[in-house]
């Protein structure tokens, strides 16, 4: 640019010149250079800031495009953090929650040798297929808090049995709610259980004193350090309601138990004590479907319970192992404080075997005797003797698990009712036998 300049210059000075017609002194000669001189520099000056100001504009070009990639960058990243943590708390809420339940069908022959007031046969022999499904869901609420929701099959809401009869023209089946409840770890050795729960205190073996499909209603209490365990529990039996001048204490049940595991050698011992209380229940009918099932009863009117339920229980366990195959032998015993007579219940047993994993079998027996007021009898097991107390006998027992997750097991209850007081016919110790075929699967 500077040649441009000063070409351009020095033809108008030779313009000027020729124009003239005269040669230009030495003093105008100077001062052109010098204005040329001062020109240059003014060129030098402008050709810098030029080149500063086009090194600056493809810095800020670099850096714009530097910016709008690192723009795309986040944005790409922004998305994928986003779709990592959708998929992390998805991951997190089915973390949260555990399904199961199980499937069960029976074949069941039941002949009762029991009269009625005429002398003849009250029920005919029985033989009935049923089946039972439970569906389970537990949700950890938190870290420290567990809900537990069940659902399973029900007959008119029968508290000891979630079983459905097959028959009635293909209809529909009942399912009902089976278990609501929070269970709060407040501490590592301790639980606040509330709702309708699975029952919270250990029994030993393949006891009978309590069904295993009631489930409880109220509050609970669990702990548990090192070997020792307790629990403490007050359950809704009936809540009643009326006018101001009736009667509306509600009956209650309140418990509790401790216990103790001690390893001895490879085997494990259990003790346990348990004692509960059935608030309210005397003088009233504490019953479901108006059925004492054998409890001694009062009239006129509506029959009543003639005694309150003050039970305690002593339980005894003992877990082995004999030539690889594991070893069960336990006892219950309770007593009933509150009763004149026929007050104790006891039962004991065997177990060889453990029906659990595949191609894995179990063999057991038991023999109980529930004198008619020993235990509250809207809580013993269903099947034995019926479901009633005042009976006695043999409980047979075998299992095979053929594949995982399936067993198939066996139960043959030979038993007696009415053991100490006669039925209506008069009769004492009538055959009762039930003969049960499961075929149990668990998901």
């Amino acid at each position: 640019m500077k040649s441009v300049i000063v070409s351009a210059v020095a033809a108008l000075s030779l313009a000027g010149a020729c124009a003239g017609a005269r040669a230009a002194s030495p003093d105008e000669l100077g001062q052109i250079r010098e204005q040329l001189q001062q020109l240059l520099q003014r060129v030098d000056r402008l050709e810098q800031e030029n080149s500063a100001l086009e090194s600056e504009n493809a810095t800020l070009k670099a850096r714009q495009e530097d910016l709008e990639s690192q723009t795309r960058g986040l944005r790409e990243d922004t998305a994928e953090r986003a779709m990592r943590v959708a998929n992390v708390e998805g991951a997190d809420w089915t973390r949260r929650i555990a399904l199961g339940g199980d499937l069960r069908y029976r074949h069941e022959q039941i002949s009762d040798e029991a009269l009625n007031a005429a002398g003849v046969h009250s029920t005919a022999d029985r033989y009935r297929d049923r089946v039972r499904a439970r569906f389970n869901a537990r949700i950890e609420a938190s870290d420290e808090i567990l809900v537990g929701i069940g659902f399973a099959t029900t007959e008119g809401g029968d508290p000891r049995s979630s079983n459905q009869s097959l028959g009635e023209l293909f209809s529909r089946k009942a399912l009902d709610l089976d278990t609501a409840y929070f269970d709060w770890r407040f501490a590592q050795w301790g639980h606040l259980i509330g709702g309708k729960m699975k029952q919270p205190f250990v029994k030993p073996g393949q006891s009978l004193f309590w069904d295993n499909d009631v489930n409880p209603e109220g509050l609970a209490l669990t702990l548990a350090s090192g070997p020792l365990f307790a629990s403490a529990y007050g359950y809704w039996i009936d809540e009643a309601s009326g006018p101001q001048s009736a009667v509306t204490a509600d009956t209650m049940l309140f418990g509790g138990q401790v216990g103790v595991r001690l390893p001895i050698g490879a085997s494990k011992v259990l003790l346990a004590a348990h004692y509960y209380d059935l608030a309210a229940g005397q003088g009233r009918a504490p019953f479901f479907a108006g059925n004492p099932n054998g409890n001694t009863t009062r009239g006129p009117g509506t029959p009543v319970l003639a005694y309150d339920y003050r039970v305690v229980n002593l339980s005894a366990e003992l877990d082995a192992t004999v030539a690889g195959v594991p070893l069960q032998v336990w006892a219950d015993v309770a007593r009933n404080q509150a009763a004149a007579d026929l007050d104790t219940a006891w039962s004991t047993g065997v177990l060889f075997g453990k029906a659990s994993q595949p191609r894995t079998w179990e063999l057991g027996a038991a023999y109980q005797v529930l004198e008619k007021d020993a235990l509250y009898a809207q809580l013993i097991d269903s099947d034995f003797a019926g479901g009633v107390s005042d009976a006695q006998g043999w409980v047979l027992r075998g299992g095979y698990a053929p594949v995982e997750n399936w067993s198939v097991n066996a139960t043959w209850f030979l038993n007696e009712r009415n053991r100490d007081v006669p039925d209506s016919a008069g009769a004492r110790k009538v055959d009762y036998e039930r003969l049960q075929v499961d075929f149990n699967l668990k998901f």
